[in-house]
């Protein structure tokens, strides 16, 4: 497939800081006055970074500052040390691209939050104190706005409005936007629905920030609160710019017929109904019958999951959403034969996505001319389109065939062994003093409570993520079954006690609806869940809320949040990357440590559909683990082999003996002709 993404980068034609770097490290401050206007703002956006810094001469500078005491040059020249420590450590697993300034607030905020200050061996506290130096070298060079905490003081139409707030919360969650609009110049009567991602560029390019993202969702929020509840706010409504990125369309906006037809399939999907095109007999046997697969490869008897309707719902909208941008009207869809016929309908998908896949990956140095990327979201909807077609529009063989075609050519390489980014991670979690600090972590955050003085609640959410992180430990289960645990129809308790013994899942609820899980728990992790029932879930769940980890409407955590904050928190104690999947590696990875080419238990254990799967991903896991062994039963062998060894060397020793007794032959006569 020929791929030809529009880009349209952004040129900077601005020119540099008269003086260069030179200049802009004499000028002490060094940074404009507010006075310029929202265009003086602008225009430094583009002009403020077109100097690279040097770091020699940022550590030069600094020695040179002497309006700043010594102790606090002595202070921000160890932070700009402990900074530069933190880019590298992050560039070794991410190089940074050619050409980029790497002290630019821009790339900064890239690499700074990329791991948590326990990843660099630094606490909370002093993370802070680096960050808050690093600001105020930055802004001495130029490079940074001065706009820190307590160092501008809003204008006073803007104060009147951020003192009529009424909570500290709704203060503290606009303040900063109604700061940038006071640099700016900006009145309330002025204001313009483009300065909210005006704003969020200032935020990237001219300051160090964690997680902008957050913090423009929190000013929209918090503006459009203000909006309907403080007289005199601005009228204005401000959207979050580019906080997602829309490519699909809809099934509600299209026609009728075109929802019914999509409903019908979906509830097709089934294994439930009899109406599933899986168990169409009559379609398998024409499939069949052309050749294009066998029997077995096109039935499919189970249901699929939930979560796999919603896949293929948004999938539908992905391709909807493609068609529609090569210009078919919406109104001509009268079901999902339209998105496989004619021929040329399929490939405009899969050009589309792989179009956009491309732009937003970029050229790198490492591709090589003429790649063309792929990845397992394409390739899914390749194989939605090769659904579509063989059992729901029950197309002729020779256009089944070309959607096959373009299927295998979109679909990513087999993966044949676990691949390097989740390897790393594994080997990083697997050193022993991480290992330790895992394995104890539940349990320190239990015992550590009463010392940290948190409200109730805050202490029940920390019991609630030490008792899924110990769950996790004990049982390799997948995100969705372990945030879905139900306190009566999954966890087995003593009937004598009540207390929790272990827990038993269905098949129906598991990803691949084949086995239970069954599982016994330990004392320590039967005594864990014994008292957060007890003192902690009371305070988290709602009325008839009966999870194990509860949210709202009588329903689970939600799952991403959940694991992604559980992450978050693993990540700030242990100093290394976590996710709730990385722990069944970790797991696969203790067992074949024992026994290498345990690859079947490791199945059972991981609730894998066969060992194939297991040993796709985790073959090559314990290779270390197996050279070892070798290792050993080599220098068994040599024990072993000690007294063999022994008569070996006195039969030699024998055999040496008897040739230096053999008298010598005497020298035959030379036949040399005489000359």
């Amino acid at each position: 497939m020929s791929i030809t993404p529009a880009i349209n980068p952004s040129k900077n034609d601005s020119e540099p800081p008269a003086g260069g770097l030179t200049a802009s490290l004499n000028l002490g401050t060094g940074f404009r006055p507010a006075a310029a206007g929202f265009a003086g703002v602008a225009d430094a956006v583009q002009t403020l970074q077109t100097v690279s810094l040097d770091i020699a001469a940022i550590k030069v500078a600094i020695g040179t500052w002497a309006d700043v005491p010594a102790s606090r040059r002595r202070n921000w020249a160890s932070a700009f040390a402990t900074a530069e420590r933190i880019i590298r450590r992050v560039e070794a697993e991410r190089p940074p691209p050619a050409g980029i300034d790497c002290w630019s607030c821009n790339y900064l905020n890239t690499v700074l939050w990329v791991k948590p200050p326990a990843f660099h061996d630094l606490n909370n506290s002093n993370f802070t104190n680096i960050i808050s130096a690093l600001r105020q070298i930055l802004i001495r060079l130029g490079h940074h706005a001065d706009a820190g905490p307590r160092r501008n003081v809003l204008a006073p139409e803007w104060s009147a409005l951020h003192a009529a707030l009424p909570t500290h919360e709704r203060r503290i969650g606009i303040v900063r936007f109604l700061r940038f609009l006071t640099l700016a110049v900006i009145e309330p009567d002025a204001v313009t629905a483009e300065l909210l991602e005006r704003f969020e560029t200032w935020l990237r390019t001219e300051t160090l920030t964690e997680n902008i993202p957050a913090i423009i969702r929190r000013t929209a929020s918090n503006w459009l609160w203000a909006r309907q509840n403080v007289p005199g706010w601005p009228e204005v409504e401000l959207r979050r710019p580019r906080m997602r990125d829309h490519y699909t369309v809809p099934i509600e906006q299209m026609p009728t017929i075109f929802q019914a037809d999509v409903e019908n399939f979906l509830k097709g999907l089934k294994g439930t109904d009899r109406s599933n095109p899986f168990r169409n007999e009559a379609v398998i046997r024409a499939a069949t019958g052309n050749g294009i697969g066998n029997a077995q490869s096109f039935r499919r008897s189970r249901a699929v999951s939930p979560e796999t309707i919603v896949y293929r719902r948004m999938q539908i909208r992905a391709a909807v959403a493609a068609l529609i941008d090569t210009g078919i009207p919406r109104e001509s869809f009268t079901g999902l034969r339209d998105l496989v016929t004619p021929p040329e309908r399929p490939k405009a998908i899969l050009q589309f996505h792989l179009d956009r896949l491309k732009i937003r990956l970029g050229t790198l140095p490492d591709h090589p001319e003429g790649w063309e990327p792929t990845s397992t979201h394409v390739a899914g909807i390749s194989g939605l389109l090769r659904i579509i077609a063989v059992y729901h529009a029950r197309l002729p063989e020779d256009e089944i065939m070309t959607i096959l075609d373009l299927r295998a050519a979109v679909r990513p390489p087999a993966q044949g062994e676990m691949n390097e980014s989740v390897a790393r991670k594994l080997r990083a979690l697997n050193n022993p003093d991480v290992t330790a600090a895992l394995l104890y972590l539940p349990e320190s955050w239990i015992s550590r409570l009463p010392e940290l003085g948190l409200d109730p609640y805050r202490a029940a959410l920390q019991a609630m993520y030490a008792v899924a992180l110990e769950i996790a430990l004990a049982v390799p289960l997948r995100r969705r079954n372990l945030i879905g645990l139900h306190c009566d129809r999954h966890l087995v308790r003593d009937r004598q006690t009540g207390r929790v013994t272990g827990l038993d899942i269905p098949a129906a609820a598991t990803k691949t609806r084949r086995r239970g899980i069954v599982w016994e728990f330990s004392p320590r992790l039967t005594g864990m869940i014994d008292r957060f029932e007890r003192e902690f879930l009371p305070i988290l769940a709602g009325a008839n809320n009966r999870f194990l980890f509860p949210g709202l409407d009588g329903k689970p955590r939600e799952k991403g949040e959940f694991a992604n904050e559980l992450a978050k928190r693993v990540e700030q104690e242990i100093g290394v990357d976590f996710n709730l999947h990385l722990v069944r590696h970790l797991t696969a990875y203790r067992i074949l440590k024992r026994q290498p080419g345990a690859y079947e238990l490791v199945s059972r254990v991981l609730g894998h559909a066969s060992p194939k799967t297991t040993m796709q991903y985790y073959c090559g896991l314990e290779m270390i683990f197996a050279v070892r062994e070798a290792a050993r039963l080599l220098e068994l062998d040599r024990v072993e082999s000690r007294p063999s060894l022994a008569r070996a060397v006195a039969a030699q020793q024998r055999l040496r003996s008897r040739r230096r007794q053999t008298p010598t032959s005497p020298v035959a006569p030379s036949r040399e002709p005489q000359r």
